[in-house]
């Protein structure tokens, strides 16, 4: 399902394509270019499963770009309810199955009408957001420090035991390997069938989750107060130091910039070398990973309770700003529009100029991000034990 990838939308939108009229040759050297970007792209999400959602922030990238567009009249479909807080964001599987995890020390499957298809149960509060193989493996951690794949029908195929909890959300590279951050303070590369490749130590716990460049990099953050770059073979690149914790995941751009907030109350856009290319004070500590639009603008949420919004070079557009502090991370669909929710118990839908479409009231805050449907649909989790399935209101014809 090609054209539902996130970087075929950068190209519809014109976000690689001159202005002006172009030659013959031009034409064919971009027509190149185009298909084997496109070649890349699919490549490089080949062991990730074919779904509107299939794992945290929604790609390898974590750009929490939807390929499909989002809803004018919302309406709370349907709640389920855990024993727990959902602080887990949750994800789609082939046959449309829900996933995601509970502070209940479970990990649920739920279908679209909101029928629990089964449950699962760890010896840990489930924080880690689930990701999707092609399989239809599904992967996610506990703090019980074991990463487990699970069958489709809920059956366990194998768990991984870390010394450590696992909040981090696993990323599934190109050739099958599984990558994730424990609080043993290791960054853990494990093969598909769970056997260990490598680790990186890091100074203090991993709670960020690791993003996969097109060139295979490996970026993530730690409590040490560092973003990391790892080459697949468990070499470091190199790591940029902060002046507080780094929780937040990062997010990289079609250009291979890697964009991150820390808890020094920064945002930060590197290169690819490492190289800052520019920063932007917020006022308070960020924790919310980001996300782009087609048109490359920036959205990422702070503890100041604002949700920010940069163009693709860094200049501030706007502000949008909740009563309390926003650690879920946004999300946005590919007609511009901006979900994100706060510590109010508010989810909210922005337009690209930061003017409220609507908002919806849980029963508690939220710390889980949105993942968004084929028919519009957002489902989220609170910390008042529910997910939440948001969709679009029917009129009477």
């Amino acid at each position: 399902m090609l054209n539902n990838h996130p970087f075929v939308f950068f190209l519809k939108k014109g976000f690689f394509f001159p202005k002006k009229k172009i030659s013959f040759f031009p034409c064919t050297a971009i027509f190149l270019f185009l298909i084997a970007l496109m070649h890349v792209s699919t490549s490089l999400c080949s062991e990730l499963a074919d779904t509107p959602w299939p794992m945290f922030r929604h790609d390898l990238q974590h750009t929490g770009l939807s390929p499909f567009k989002g809803i004018r009249n919302p309406i709370i479909k349907w709640t389920f309810q855990t024993e727990g807080a959902v602080t887990s964001s949750p994800c789609i599987g082939k046959d449309g199955t829900i996933y995601f995890g509970s502070q209940d020390k479970k990990f649920y499957a739920v279908t679209r009408e909101g029928k629990l298809k089964w449950v699962f149960q760890t010896q840990g509060e489930v924080e880690s957001s689930p990701a999707i193989r092609k399989d239809g493996t599904i992967l996610f951690g506990s703090w019980d420090g074991n990463l487990y794949a699970l069958n489709a029908d809920g059956s366990l195929l194998w768990n991984y035991k870390a010394p450590g909890g696992i909040i981090s959300s696993p990323a599934i590279a190109p050739d099958g390997t599984i990558y994730f951050g424990c609080w043993d303070r290791k960054l853990h590369a494990i093969t598909s069938d769970g056997t260990l490749k490598w680790t990186q130590r890091t100074a203090d716990h991993i709670v960020s989750s690791p993003a996969i460049a097109q060139d295979g990099m490996i970026y993530f953050g730690s409590e040490d107060y560092y973003l990391f770059a790892m080459k697949p073979d468990g070499n470091a690149a190199w790591s940029f130091g902060t002046r507080y914790i780094m929780d937040a995941s990062p997010l990289i751009r079609p250009n291979g910039d890697i964009c991150v907030g820390s808890e020094d109350a920064k945002f930060y856009v590197f290169q690819p070398d490492g190289q800052t290319k520019w920063t932007y004070n917020t006022l308070y500590d960020i924790d919310s990973s980001a996300a782009i639009d087609t048109e490359g603008n920036l959205y990422v949420g702070a503890g100041d309770n604002n949700l920010y919004a940069f163009t693709s070079d860094g200049k501030l557009k706007w502000i949008f700003t909740a009563k309390s502090s926003m650690r879920s991370s946004p999300v946005v669909t590919s007609d511009g529009v901006i979900y994100c929710a706060s510590g109010d118990k508010k989810i909210y839908a922005l337009d690209q100029n930061g003017n409220l479409k609507w908002s919806l009231t849980t029963g508690d805050s939220i710390e889980s991000s949105p993942c968004i449907d084929e028919d519009g649909t957002i489902y989220i989790g609170s910390n008042d034990g529910k997910l939440y399935a948001i969709g679009e209101e029917k009129t009477a014809k």
